[in-house]
C-alpha cells in the first residue's frame, strides 16, 4: 500500500493520540497509522475534492470511518482551534508550498509536537523556517525511489543551533551520517554544473555575471560537501 518514501515518512511519526495527514491524496498514511497503533486518530487533508473522495473510500474500505476524519480544505485551515494536533505530515509538496501550509494555521503548528515534512525542493528554506518557528530537526533521511531524490525532515518543538550554509543546503544530520544518497546526488548534481559552467565559458554570452557567480557559488557548496561525506 505504500511507496518506500511513504513507509519511511511513516516510520519517524511519534505515537501519538491525533496526527494529521496534509495532502493525503489517497489516505494511505493515516490508514497505516491507525491499523499499526501509532495514533488514536488521525486527520486526513486535502485541497483537491477527488483526493478526498479516493480517501474517503479506501477509509472505509478498511473500516477506519470513526477513527480518521476525511477534510477538504486549504492547508491547515482545516484544524479547529480546540484540536491539539500531535504529529503533523506534509509530504510531496514543494519547500515554499509547506511553508505556506505550515502559515496557514500558526496555532496548529504552534501547539503540535512533531512535524514530518517532505518537501520535493527548496528543501534548505524549510529547514531555515522550521528554525525561526522554533523546531528542532531531530532527524533526516534520503532516498531514491524511481530515479526521484526524496528527503524526509523529522522535527520536534525545541531551539536548535543555526547551521553553516551546506548544512542548510544539504542537510546536517544527511551530511553527518555520510549518507550515500546524498552523496549520489551532489555527483550528480555537481557533474551538470560542471558542464554548464563550462559551456558558458566557451560561449560568451552578455548579461552571464550573475548566473555565472551563482553557479560558482553552488560548486563551491558541493564541493565542500563532498569534503563531508
Amino acid at each position: 500500500m505504500l511507496s518506500n518514501r511513504l513507509k519511511n515518512v511513516v516510520s519517524q511519526v511519534n505515537t501519538g493520540n491525533l496526527i494529521a495527514d496534509i495532502g493525503t491524496d489517497h489516505g494511505y498514511v493515516p490508514i497505516y497509522l491507525i491499523k499499526n497503533s501509532i495514533a488514536k486518530k488521525a486527520i486526513a487533508a486535502d485541497i483537491s475534492k477527488g483526493s478526498c473522495d479516493k480517501a474517503k473510500t479506501n477509509i472505509s474500505l478498511y473500516g477506519l470511518n470513526d477513527k480518521i476524519d476525511v477534510r477538504c480544505g486549504n492547508g491547515l485551515e482545516i484544524i479547529k482551534d480546540s484540536e491539539i494536533i500531535d504529529t503533523i505530515i506534509i509530504s510531496g509538496m514543494g519547500g515554499l508550498l509547506t511553508i505556506d501550509v505550515l502559515k496557514s494555521n500558526e496555532k496548529a503548528v504552534k501547539n503540535a509536537n512533531q512535524l514530518i515534512l517532505q518537501p520535493q525542493r527548496d528543501i534548505e528554506k524549510v529547514r531555515a523556517y522550521l528554525h525561526s518557528i522554533n523546531y528542532k530537526i531531530i532527524n533526516e533521511e534520503m532516498l531514491m525511489e524511481s530515479g526521484k531524490y526524496y528527503t524526509i525532515i523529522n522535527a520536534v518543538k525545541g531551539s536548535d543551533e543555526e547551521y553553516s550554509e551546506i548544512e542548510y543546503y544539504f542537510g546536517k544530520f544527511l551530511l553527518n551520517k555520510k549518507s550515500a544518497v546524498l552523496k549520489k546526488f551532489i555527483d550528480h548534481e555537481y557533474k551538470k554544473i560542471n558542464i554548464v559552467l563550462d559551456n558558458i565559458s566557451n560561449n560568451a554570452v552578455e548579461n552571464e555575471d550573475k548566473r555565472l557567480s551563482q553557479l560558482k557559488h553552488f560548486q563551491s557548496l558541493y564541493e565542500e560537501a563532498l569534503k563531508c561525506l
